[in-house]
């Protein structure tokens, strides 16, 4: 199975990345890209693969993957995939991955506000600005525990 990021998505990947750059170095970002590339692997093989976590508190049909198991080992990862099946922008029936955020990031209205925006766009509306994005920096990705 295929499977797409929203945009909010895209952006939280990217940021993670230069977060990690900043403060780990680059073969931390090459190691923690491969680990973020492995779990998308890891659900479009198998959306409701052992592991993940139904969400539909969140959202009907949202799932939760938690990237250490990408990594295969605990505390290997510190981020979680939010994804559905749905249908893709060629019409396919594939897997949407939602958003990408720190397992301590309270996830309900950042996930609900991308599906709204995925909803928006194949509806041909603009998207709902996105004030939960964090200003670039070192940390400024997750929230204070």
């Amino acid at each position: 199975m295929r499977h797409e990021l929203t945009q909010p998505a895209e952006r939280d990947i990217r940021d993670i990345l230069r977060n990690s750059m900043q403060m780990f170095g680059p073969q931390q970002v090459r190691s923690y890209a491969r680990i973020i590339e492995r779990g998308l692997e890891l659900v479009s093989e198998d959306p409701d693969r052992p592991g993940s976590i139904e969400r539909d508190e969140l959202a009907a049909g949202v799932r939760l993957l938690h990237l250490e198991i990408a990594a295969r080992r605990r505390g290997g990862a510190a981020h979680c995939l939010y994804y559905m099946k749905g249908r893709l922008s060629d019409e396919t029936i594939g897997v949407i991955v939602v958003r990408v955020l720190h397992e301590r990031m309270e996830p309900r209205h950042r996930v609900i506000r991308a599906l709204k925006n995925v909803a928006r766009a194949k509806a041909g509306s603009p998207e709902i600005p996105d004030g939960d994005e964090p200003s670039s920096g070192p940390g400024s990705s997750f929230e204070s525990s």
